[in-house]
């Protein structure tokens, strides 16, 4: 192991900057084999296979991903550092074209880096224009100790005519002092900040609940809710409204934000609040005045023209209509009329991003005729020009991800000492583009901020890439014999046919992360950059489109015509593998969804298998504990394609003692399951299970020895678990056990039975616990050992339902082991452990009380009621008397007290020395009579 990770450059503090180094002895085992990627994505699997010397194909439905994949594998590999120095060259020309540009220079202060924007709406109370702030903080910034170093906040006056402009308070310049002074206090929940001298600040508080549809006029005070889009009547609720006008309410935001793209009502507009400038590396907010305001009016009018011209720069193509319908509601923005994809911009932003275009394209042409200068054939120097191209492209989309009306400006950085930290928050945060209220503008010219800093960015990525991918192939073996040629294919395929690849081809590797139908839908997300991705890499003619570089991309051929694909999501969204119900039709159920997702799946895996070579390897990444995650991938790989997992195990990519620390089970963590070819024989289900049971609690012991945590140690344990569930053909019963069956009867239980019995052989107790709410709490006490309140995700609090049988409503309710929720601080949470907190006897006496148990005649409902009235006694009697009040317990509830007693002992040795419970149970093993010690096995 230790040879493995030096030659992986493992043991370096970041592994991924350094490339490997392969021992002569394992040469045989990298040089001239070729792995196959059906699901790149954008290519992180290819990219380590090319570092390690071997040649990879990597394929991708959707267009997007593909672009990427060319940037990220093809050209790095074919040009190598001139494509660095090109980029950057290209790049630098493109931002001295913008700066010179006469309109561009009139639509931003040269001075200003940043602009922060939101919507105003016209109040249907007063008439007035009421701006709409989900945020007023503009900096709060701690330094590296903690302490505040930054605040500085918006607030609205009131004019003496109603209408609403903006003040800053920036705290630094109140107080006079770069730095502020220790120990200030900020509330974000009543928005104070309170100085030490006691001196207090209020910050107003959002004047928009957008999931309770209301918003506060910030001129006359009255809520604003509902509107008849039939009458335009307002109506502050919907309680006591006729059903036939309630079913016709509409929250007023949405109408008026739909009315002004649809250009049929003044009830919304843009507004631009505050503008940030850089002084001495310090951020300086100043409120934005009318004659900024005009430069919106300004870039709006040019923008008209270039509509009337019919520009196929600016991109109309449709956002997919059933965005908010898939799981989870991905495309907020189509409820506020962004229909279309050159709304999510104000007019500056889109106008610049269409002036960016035409220069990227010119720019493109002007590097075809300089190779073509040099000497260059005609294909060679298109081929460089359209690498070229595509990195000023990926360029664009970066800025453009930054620079849009959905993005929210990121008050919590410590942009304080540099303008590198001076950014908003990128369009796809949220997994999903959504609605925001503080949204910026960068200004495209502004040294080392704009345009320019995404051309950077891509330079310094770029070299990295080449780094990795095209360096000396003798610094790769450490016998200094040159490797094979290396090949990196990206192929625009579709994962369940593969038809480009040649069909007599096949690999000695597989390597992939499947997806799972709770991804998002990237074909409809990742139109954003689609659509202007086209038109970078397109060229214009007789007002549209037509194909210059990369044209599969973006067209299809027909006969001998090219035909525009419009968006991702009416091209590809039905073949691509994901949950996502709409696609199928406005009618489609969840289980039409869910159907349609296993059957390409299981197609994807059995093309896999054909494109294997017998001998070969298919490996697996998956991230899930959700037992319907292994079932989606069991019924794919080991029922329809025919392989068997040999071996898995777990990597985290996350610090599992920082993630338990915050109380939580949730890691970063994958399972990487190596399957191969062929799968055979029958066993019965019994036999099976007593199987996976025995090597899950040897591979369970294995790693809680090794110190894992959290979920690695569960899927480490699953991992040995599914390897013997798949050794074989068919699993029967009475009949053949389903996945279903087998995963949620079988495999979970075997995990979570490993655990316990790992756990007792460490605590060296020979009874395991056998009772649902005993091996419940037993598995979170120890699989979170270390958190102080140990929280449960609803995933996370389901998947330990299935595997240890416990009803989740009963360990609420009646056993009251858990209590739903996780506190103020800990959103997402479902459950929270029960678990003493304190040794003070008051506070114990408190916590018994709150799991419903008397003191002094405890009635227990289970074995963990009788273990916390064991501490309890433990701490607070005398010995004789201990010992008296657990034999009368023992005649009351034998079965409570003696699984009790077994988990006192394991907590005594296994759980952390600063776990309470680990000094409460070492008190009750300590104050056992030597008969009650030799009978449990000491």
């Amino acid at each position: 192991p230790r040879k493995f990770i030096s030659a992986l450059k493992l043991n370096q503090n970041l592994a991924h900057r350094y490339n490997p180094t392969i021992p002569p002895e394992w040469r045989k085992f990298f040089e001239g084999k070729k792995l196959l990627d059906p699901f790149a994505g954008f290519g992180s699997i290819p990219l380590e296979a090319l570092r390690l010397g071997l040649s990879a194909t990597a394929v991708e439905l959707l267009p997007t991903a593909y672009v990427f994949l060319k940037a990220v594998l093809e050209y790095p590999l074919k040009y190598g550092n001139q494509l660095v120095k090109d980029v950057e060259k290209w790049g630098n020309w493109i931002t001295e074209q913008l700066r010179k540009d006469p309109l561009i220079q009139q639509l931003y202060d040269p001075d200003v880096a940043v602009y922060i924007g939101t919507w105003e709406i016209k109040c249907p109370h007063c008439g007035k224009w009421t701006p709409v702030i989900g945020n007023w903080w503009l900096a709060r910034v701690k330094d590296s100790s903690g302490e505040y170093k930054r605040l500085a906040w918006m607030k609205p006056r009131k004019n003496e005519d109603d209408s609403i402009t903006i003040e800053i308070v920036d705290l630094n310049r109140e107080l006079k002092v770069s730095k502020l002074p220790k120990g200030i206090k900020v509330d974000t929940r009543s928005g104070r900040v309170i100085l030490p001298s006691g001196r207090t600040f209020s910050v107003p508080k959002p004047n928009i609940k957008a999931r309770v549809e209301q918003v506060v006029c910030l001129s006359c005070g009255n809520i604003i809710r509902y509107i008849d889009s039939t009458t335009g009547r307002h109506y502050s609720a919907k309680d006591n409204v006729p059903k036939q006008i309630r079913e016709k309410l509409i929250w007023y935001v949405k109408y008026a934000l739909t009315k002004y793209y649809e250009e049929e009502a003044n009830l919304a507009r843009l507004r631009l609040l505050v503008k940030i400038k850089v002084i001495n590396r310090d951020l300086i907010f100043k409120p934005c005045t009318e004659a900024d305001q005009t430069k919106l009016e300004l870039a709006k009018k040019a923008l008209s023209e270039l509509f009337k011209q019919g520009d196929p720069d600016i991109p109309t193509e449709p956002v997919a209509p059933y965005g908010t319908k898939a799981i989870g509601g991905y495309l907020f923005i189509i409820k506020y009329g962004m229909t279309k994809w050159y709304r999510p911009f104000n007019p500056r932003q889109l106008l610049v991003l269409v002036k960016l275009v035409k220069l990227i394209r010119e720019a493109g042409k002007r590097i075809k005729k300089e190779k073509l200068r040099e000497g260059w054939s005609e294909e060679e120097a298109y081929k460089y020009a359209e690498a070229i191209t595509t990195y000023l492209a990926i360029a664009l989309v970066r800025y453009a991800g930054y620079s849009n009306i959905t993005t929210p400006w990121k008050n919590y950085t410590g942009f304080g000492s540099t303008t590198a930290l001076l950014r908003a928050v990128n369009i796809m945060v949220f997994r999903g583009i959504a609605m925001t209220w503080n949204w910026t503008d960068y200004n495209v010219n502004y040294d080392k901020i704009g345009f320019e800093r995404d051309v950077n960015s891509m330079v310094s990525s770029l070299s990295y890439l080449v780094s990795a991918v095209s360096g000396d192939p003798n610094t790769l073996f450490e016998d200094d014999r040159g490797s094979n040629e290396q090949k990196a294919d990206v192929l625009l395929d579709d994962a369940t046919i593969l038809a480009k690849l040649n069909p007599k081809e096949s690999f000695d590797l597989i390597v992939t992360d499947p997806p799972y139908y709770d991804d998002v839908p990237y074909a409809e997300l990742s139109d954003f950059y689609y659509v202007w991705l086209k038109r970078v890499l397109s060229d214009v003619g007789d007002q549209r489109l037509i194909p210059r570089f990369l044209p599969v991309a973006f067209f299809k051929k027909v006969g001998d015509r090219w035909i525009e694909v419009r968006t991702q999501w009416e091209e590809y969204a039905k073949r691509e593998v994901g949950l996502n119900p709409p696609r199928l039709g406005l009618n489609a159920t969840m289980e039409d969804g869910l159907r349609h997702f296993q059957n390409l799946l299981n197609l994807s895996f059995v093309v896999m298998s054909s494109k294997l070579r017998d001998d070969g390897l298919l490996v697996t990444y998956y991230a899930h504990t959700d037992p319907n995650a292994w079932k989606a991938l069991l019924k794919a790989g080991w029922e329809a394609a025919g392989f068997r997992i040999t071996n898995a195990f777990p990597v985290a990519t996350e610090s599992a003692l920082r993630v338990i620390a915050r109380g939580k089970l949730a890691l970063d963590t994958s399972i990487i399951a190596v399957w191969r070819k062929g799968v055979k024989g029958l066993i019965s289900v019994g036999e099976l299970y007593s199987l996976m049971v025995e090597e899950a609690s040897a591979r369970g012991a294995k790693l809680f020895s090794r110190g894992l945590i959290g979920r690695d140690l569960i899927i480490g344990t699953l991992a040995a678990t599914l390897a013997v569930a798949t050794r074989y053909k068919e699993v029967r019963d009475v009949g053949k056990v389903d996945v279903d069956t087998l995963v949620d009867k079988y495999v979970y239980p075997a995990t979570m039975k490993g655990i316990i019995r790992a756990v007792a052989k460490v605590g060296k107790v020979s009874e395991v616990v056998k009772s649902s709410p005993a091996i419940l709490y037993v598995l979170v006490k120890v699989i979170m050992r270390g958190a102080k309140r140990k929280h449960l995700t609803s995933n996370d609090a389901v998947m330990l339902s299935i595997g240890t049988g416990a009803d989740l409503n009963e360990m609420v309710n009646r056993f009251r082991v858990f209590t739903k929720g996780g506190g103020e601080e800990s959103r997402g949470i479902a459950l929270t452990l029960l678990e003493p907190q304190s040794l003070d006897k008051t506070r114990l006496e408190e916590f018994l009380a709150r799991r419903g148990l008397n003191t002094i005649e405890p009635r227990l409902k289970c074995s963990v009621d009788a273990l916390h009235v064991l501490e309890y006694y433990a701490l607070t009697l005398p010995l004789e008397e201990f010992r008296k009040r657990l034999e009368d317990l023992r005649a009351k509830y034998p079965s409570y007290v003696e699984e009790a007693l077994a988990m006192a002992r394991i907590f005594a040795r296994v759980l952390p020395e600063k776990d309470v419970e680990k000094t409460l149970c070492s008190r009750v093993i300590e104050r056992l009579g030597p008969s009650v010690l030799e009978f449990l096995g000491r």
